[in-house]
């Protein structure tokens, strides 16, 4: 059933008059509770389908959910210096540094600016060998493998972007690392996951979790269950900390990013080497980990479509012709390109966008008081009938060159939206790419009977129970 369709009446038209706000004082002191709108068939608290503000409480928090483009646009865009990252990244900063993730103000801006060029066309073009090659290698191994191949989509995915990203970060260096720190830093986002649960209550002062985040990286040892999560910190550290160093020392022509890091520099000179570990470190983390999980997502929806999915392989076929893809391919794939995109809409790795209001704001007559956390919940967005027609249909023509539907810029958020959109958005997107060009002209991925499927609210949105897929070799004339 679409309930979008059937409530659609009740919404205002699509024009876009943004619906009236609705307020509920029932508490549910969950993670869950910021899931609003994940499950789009209810919504938080069986209303959110009826409102475009919504307001709710969790312990000590207030909550504001935006479920219109209109009141996303304001925070992201026109009002976005009164709002500034939430509390949730404070976890991950105490975990990653500061980045342009973490940081913010004056900070944020400086580096933005520095970095930039980093991320320009020029730059990622020349990292595609780099990018290719840990992907040629797992294709590889599959190859070797005899009999019935069943993979954990979820695992592979992690580990290939996690291999991709390094590799493009690091240069040739990382690959002797990458296996062991594959299970460190899904140790470290687990953690970090579990105590995002617990602060969705009640958030601690800022500067005494910073004080107390500290103590991770110090030799005294913390108290269970922190001690796990200070031995992941410590070893992430020390490995990244070593290949920065090394790299400083012996600097190379490698064309990879941490060569860029490290030759950045502006007016007030170049970055310090704590800042380049922090934000390859945040690259590395952050940046497989929605890829991962979009790509995980896109092949379980490819199962579901064996139409679009034909398409997606007679495509690669065509342009490619058994070749590894160059450069100049990647823009002769629009439809694969559009069936990454299209899955980061149906599941919205991002699944929501916190931010707090740090000064009193006014959103369409609606007081937004500061200190309160303000919700974009993005899944829900992304299949709202009035932005997407047909919303739980899986349609990759949406993102065809020329399609240029007539929807707000903030109804497709999933790297989220303004100066602050995520600075990779390009690389994801090369990536997700090279990855689906280069599996499909080898493999078809099939779902396993009578595995259950559903998406679980993590940092990211993840399948509950995994995804276990039957990759059949392709028999291609």
């Amino acid at each position: 059933m679409a309930p979008h369709a059937q409530v659609i009446d009740e919404r205002p038209e699509r024009s876009g008059k943004p619906a009236p706000s609705m307020r509920t004082n029932t508490a549910r002191a969950t993670f869950e509770a910021l899931a609003i709108g994940l499950d789009h068939r209810a919504g938080l608290l069986g209303c959110s389908r009826h409102a475009d503000m919504m307001r709710f409480r969790a312990g000590t928090r207030r909550y504001v959910a935006l479920n219109h483009p209109d009141y996303v646009d304001h925070v992201l865009h026109a009002g976005r210096l009164k709002y500034r990252k939430s509390f949730e990244y404070e976890i991950l900063r105490a975990l990653l540094g500061v980045s342009l993730f973490t940081d913010e103000g004056e900070s944020w801006q400086r580096h933005r600016t520095l970095l930039n060029p980093m991320f320009a066309r020029r730059h990622l073009n020349g990292l595609i060998d780099l990018m290719i090659e840990p992907i040629q290698a797992r294709l590889d191994q599959l190859d070797g493998e005899s009999g019935r191949l069943e993979v954990d989509m979820v695992g592979e995915m992690v580990q290939l972007t996690l291999n991709v990203v390094g590799n493009a970060l690091f240069g040739q260096q990382f690959g002797p690392i990458a296996t062991r720190m594959s299970d460190l830093v899904t140790g470290g986002l687990r953690f970090a996951e579990r105590l995002e649960r617990v602060f969705v209550v009640a958030a601690p002062p800022t500067p005494v979790w910073r004080l107390t985040a500290r103590a991770a990286f110090t030799p005294v040892p913390l108290p269970p269950p922190f001690r796990k999560v200070q031995r992941i910190v410590r070893i992430l550290d020390h490995e990244v900390w070593a290949l920065v160093r090394e790299r400083d020392i012996h600097r190379t022509d490698s064309p990879d990013l941490l060569n860029h890091l490290l030759e950045a520099a502006d007016e007030h000179g170049p970055l310090p080497l704590r800042r380049v570990r922090d934000e390859a470190l945040t690259f590395m983390l952050a940046g497989h980990e929605t890829t991962a999980n979009a790509l995980s997502w896109m092949w379980y929806l490819l199962a579901l479509n064996p139409a679009a999915r034909a398409r997606l392989l007679d495509e690669v076929d065509t342009v490619l012709e058994g070749r590894t893809p160059t450069v100049a391919d990647l823009a002769r794939l629009p439809w694969t390109a559009a069936c990454f995109q299209e899955a980061m809409r149906y599941f919205s790795p991002a699944w929501a966008i916190p931010r707090v209001a740090v000064e009193d704001d006014v959103i369409d007559g609606h007081h937004i008081r500061r200190g309160t956390t303000v919700i974009i919940p993005t899944h829900h967005i992304h299949h709202d009938a009035r932005w997407w027609a047909d919303p739980e249909e899986f349609d990759p023509g949406r993102f065809l060159p020329g399609a240029n539907p007539s929807r707000p810029r903030s109804a497709y958020l999933p790297f989220g939206g303004g100066k602050r959109m995520c600075i990779g958005s390009s690389f994801a997107t090369m990536e997700g790419v090279l990855i689906t060009a280069l599996l499909s002209q080898h493999y078809v991925f099939d779902l396993v009977p009578g595995h259950p499927v559903e998406p679980e609210a993590t940092l990211t949105l993840r399948p509950r129970h995994g995804l276990p897929m039957v990759a059949r070799r392709r028999e291609r004339d």
